[in-house]
């Protein structure tokens, strides 16, 4: 027996104008460890803004970065701003005021090197981060971690 409705079943969908899924829009992938860096920090300048607050605890703010160049001693590099730890709170002067910026580098064996870059208010740590040369103090680092991996 046949039934009308069997070839209406069969017959392809008209989606219309309805996408299914997103095309890639043709942006270039940012393949360079010194171009991810470059990115890292721009957005960190405008997390500081928003998620650091000028007194008492917030969550840490945190950027990683990882080499994509197995060769390379640097594994990954991590830039982090934290309020201070609760231990200091009767030894520090304006202690739920301050935070740190924290640089970390990481080697081959998991090994792990942090530098301070500054300890201040939220305003200090943000002028740190805005400075012209940040980038470059930042590169400079990586450049100290590395040859502190090759010698361990």
């Amino acid at each position: 027996m046949y039934n009308k409705n069997e070839d209406k079943i069969m017959e392809p969908i008209n989606l219309g104008k309805i996408k299914t899924m997103a095309k890639p829009t043709g942006s270039k992938k940012i393949d360079s460890f010194e171009e991810r860096l470059f990115n890292i920090i721009k957005d960190l300048k405008n997390r500081v803004e928003r998620e650091v607050c000028e007194y008492g605890s917030f969550k840490n703010v945190r950027e990683s970065i990882s080499t994509s160049d197995p060769k390379d001693i640097l594994k990954g590099l991590t830039i982090e701003i934290k309020p201070l730890p609760k231990i200091l709170k009767d030894e520090v002067k304006n202690f739920e005021k301050l935070r740190y910026l924290e640089l970390t580098g990481e080697g081959p064996l998991g090994q792990k090197e942090s530098v301070i870059l500054k300890r201040g208010t939220k305003e200090e740590i943000l002028a740190k981060v805005k400075e012209e040369d940040f980038y470059n103090q930042i590169l400079d680092k990586t450049k100290e971690f590395r040859i502190s991996f090759l010698e361990n």
